[in-house]
């Protein structure tokens, strides 16, 4: 998440290299992942940012900067976990 908010920033996208994301979307679906867990994975990783930077620096725009981040790059492994379950169906 941290190296796509690094690429958001620095390139307005997230760029993942194939062959991470075929091994991010194999481990996913092999461990079960579904929709909802990525909910709430991105809950808990933007209140363990916002603790370790603290409340007093923490802000929205922060906020959405690493919700995006986190988003664009859960995005891109659930495409590719679709493309795994398809090719093994």
């Amino acid at each position: 998440t941290c190296e796509s908010a690094i690429q958001l920033r620095e390139k307005g996208e997230v760029v993942v290299v194939d062959t991470t994301l075929k091994y991010l979307g194999t481990v996913h679906v092999k461990s079960g992942v579904k929709d909802l867990h990525f909910e709430v994975v991105k809950e808990a990783l933007l209140r363990t940012i916002k603790e370790v930077i603290g409340e007093d620096k923490w802000n929205e725009e922060m906020n959405n900067a690493w919700g995006e981040a986190y988003d664009q790059l859960a995005e891109a492994i659930k495409a590719e976990m679709k493309n795994h379950h398809d090719e093994t169906t």
